[in-house]
Order: C-alpha cells, then sequence, then structure tokens
C-alpha cells in the first residue's frame, strides 16, 4: 500500500488537532470525518475543506476507508476500535486503550486481551496514540540507551491538578459528558493509575523491558470533595505511586497524581544507568542534563528528533510537538504494512501496569504481578 485512506472519527475540541496532520501528510490520498453531533461535522468540514462525511461510525465502518483514526471518548476507545478492526480497517485510538466510566480494573484488562485477540485474528493493525512516547527526552533516552551502560533506575509522573488553569480537568469532563459541573463534581474523580500512559510508557519504551511486579500506595486529600467513597468509582485517591520490578531488573517508580501544587508535567522525570544518567527539567520540557560521574551536561533533547515528512515538520503540534510524530507513524506503519510502534500489545503493557498498581494501592501496597500478553509478533 503507497497511501492511505483515513477517517477521523470524533471531531471535539481534541480530534479536530489531527485533522490538518493527516491532510497534510504525503502518504495520505484522502480524509473523511465522522461525528455523531451534525453541527460540529458541518463546521469541521467547512472549515478543514473536507467534502466526504459520516454520521455514525456504522456508517464509516461500511466505507472503503482504509484506517480510522479514533479520537473520541475514552471509554469508547476499545469497542470502537474493535468494530473498526473487524470492519478490515487499521486502527489509531487516542489514549488510553480505554477507561471504563465504572472505574473496573478488571474491565480494562478484558478489553486489553479483547483488543490483541481482535488484531491477531484481523491481522489488521491497531496504534494507541501516546504521546510521551514521542517527546523529545524519550526518544533521546531511547537512542541513547546503550550511553546509560546498566539500566538501574528510572523515574516518571503524569502531574495533572484537576483545577489547573491550564486545562481544567472538570471542565474536559464537562465537554466530555455534555454534563453540568455539578453533575461532574456529583459524579467524582477518576482513578489516576488508570489514565496512566503519559507516565508508563516512558521507563517501559526507553529500557525495553516491561513491568513485571508492582507495589503501590495513594494519598487521599482529607475531606476530598471530588475523590471521594461515594463516587460512581469509588476512589478517594487522588495521587498514587508506584514501584515496578522491571523484566531487565531494573526499577521504575511511577506518580499518577490529580492533586498537586505543580504547573504540570508528564514523561521522564529521571533515568538512572551504571554508566550516566538523565535528568528532565519539569518545567522545561525541552531543558534536561545529561549526568556522568564527572560533569552534568545541559542538553536540549529536539535535537534528537527523527526527520518527518516536509510538510509536517512546521507544525508539530502539541504534547511536545509529538502529535505529528503520531500521526507520521501510523501512517508509515500502515502504509509499510508494519507493526506501529505503540502497537497493542506495547499499549497494553502502558495500561496493564496502572491497572495492577491501583489494585496493589487498594491492597496498601501488597506485592502484585502485572499481567501481560507478550511482544507484539514480528
Amino acid at each position: 500500500m503507497n497511501t492511505l485512506s483515513v477517517g477521523i472519527v470524533g471531531l471535539g475540541q481534541f480530534g479536530t488537532h489531527f485533522v490538518e496532520l493527516f491532510q497534510k501528510h504525503p502518504r495520505v490520498r484522502r480524509v473523511a470525518l465522522c461525528d455523531l453531533d451534525a453541527g460540529k461535522r458541518t463546521e469541521a468540514a467547512r472549515r478543514f475543506g473536507v467534502a466526504e462525511t459520516y454520521d455514525s461510525l456504522d456508517a464509516i465502518c461500511a466505507s472503503n476507508l482504509d484506517a480510522l483514526a479514533i479520537i473520541t471518548q475514552p471509554w469508547l476507545h476499545a469497542p470502537q476500535a474493535i468494530q473498526a478492526l473487524r470492519a478490515g480497517k487499521h486502527a489509531y485510538t487516542a489514549v488510553p486503550i480505554i477507561s471504563p466510566k465504572s472505574g473496573s480494573g478488571d474491565e480494562i484488562l478484558d478489553w486489553c486481551d479483547r483488543l490483541i485477540t481482535c488484531c491477531r485474528a484481523t491481522g489488521q493493525f491497531y496504534m494507541m496514540g501516546e504521546t510521551t512516547y514521542f517527546r523529545p527526552e524519550t526518544v533521546m533516552c531511547r537512542k541513547r540507551a546503550a550511553d546509560f551502560g546498566q539500566f538501574v533506575f528510572a523515574e516518571s509522573e503524569y502531574l495533572h491538578d484537576t483545577w489547573l488553569p491550564a486545562c481544567n480537568l472538570i471542565n474536559v469532563q464537562m465537554a466530555r459528558t455534555g454534563w453540568s459541573e455539578p453533575e461532574v463534581l456529583a459524579a467524582g474523580g477518576d482513578i489516576p493509575m488508570h489514565y496512566p500512559t503519559h507516565s508508563t510508557s516512558a521507563p517501559i519504551s526507553i529500557m525495553g523491558a516491561h513491568c513485571v511486579t508492582v507495589s503501590a500506595f495513594g494519598y487521599a486529600l482529607p475531606s476530598d470533595l471530588y475523590f471521594r467513597k461515594d463516587s460512581v468509582t469509588g476512589n478517594v485517591f487522588s495521587h498514587e505511586v508506584a514501584m515496578f520490578r522491571m523484566s531487565n531488573g531494573a526499577i521504575a517508580q511511577v506518580t499518577e497524581s490529580r492533586r498537586n501544587g505543580h504547573i504540570g508535567h508528564e514523561g521522564v522525570v529521571r533515568i538512572i544507568g551504571t554508566e550516566s544518567s538523565y535528568e528532565q527539567d519539569t518545567t522545561d520540557e525541552y531543558a534536561g542534563r545529561w549526568i556522568t560521574t564527572t560533569q552534568a551536561t545541559r542538553v536540549d533533547p529536539r535535537s534528537y528528533r527523527d526527520p518527518l515528512p516536509e510538510a509536517l515538520s512546521s507544525d508539530l503540534g502539541g504534547h511536545g510537538g509529538s502529535h505529528a510524530y503520531l500521526v507520521d507513524e501510523f501512517v508509515s506503519a500502515c502504509t509499510d504494512a508494519r507493526m506501529p510502534k505503540i502497537n497493542a500489545w506495547e499499549a497494553a503493557r502502558y495500561v496493564a501496569a496502572g491497572v495492577t498498581a491501583h489494585q496493589s494501592v487498594m491492597r496498601d501496597g501488597e506485592l502484585l504481578q502485572v499481567p501481560d500478553w507478550g511482544d507484539a509478533p514480528s
């Protein structure tokens, strides 16, 4: 397949960020749009000059498009991806694989299993759009993996205060559900470790190792009005910290926090090896220090980015300039007939680590085995 036809499903605040990136990609010959909301569909079609539109997932799955980029609500990702795969289309979704409204970790793991089973059965490709994977500091650490010597320790985090002015999560939930602010507050907060991929993807992808065991603890803010026992998920923890034993023998610490006095950070904090280490400036996404036993050198990890098609290189998009790379990876994998880097097996490792971490939190730090589906087929 030399070129790709792509349908973008979900034309909300996030989904519309990706339309032009797909349109500009030199290997994309055709772009279609899909949303249940006629107003959003009409406005996006006008804004981006797209004539081909669909009013439902069923309708776009019945088309002859090659692939679907599904950027809908997180509780819909896995079932919608599976529907697309069964319709003979490659599927991309936003993160995570799924975050069910029920807050059930067992449900998440079950959907991971279903997704992998479907990929095996159909032979179609699935890719999860994890932004941290293509953040420049993550790319740099992967490229310089040999310089670390043996990996000893990795630390990553996703610090996003619920009322962060730059991205208020109450407003996000209102946009996702159509609920009023009082309704969102009454439903309560989600489980931080059930949205773990911005943090778990860093140590897993950098070290090329998966999580084997975990012990984790949570912090509950006294008298919290959002993370409450009587909420939909029953979760009282706004801050969860996990320690993982990795398959290569290293240790990884992952923090998921929704109550913090911080401007926000996602991804790498530090990587420690036997020969050298790296520390990220958590207030400047393009600054860090490469450290050895004799010196610390300031580095700009953007110099380690891979080249992109020229049409995409002038505007990389958000999340540390990762959006253009996500689009390029999905399009390139489909047209080159190769497994995407963030495939179903890799994505399940990011998600299962968080699910098991929360299970450990609920058991007061009990050491638990992290389920794993193995490596993706070569």
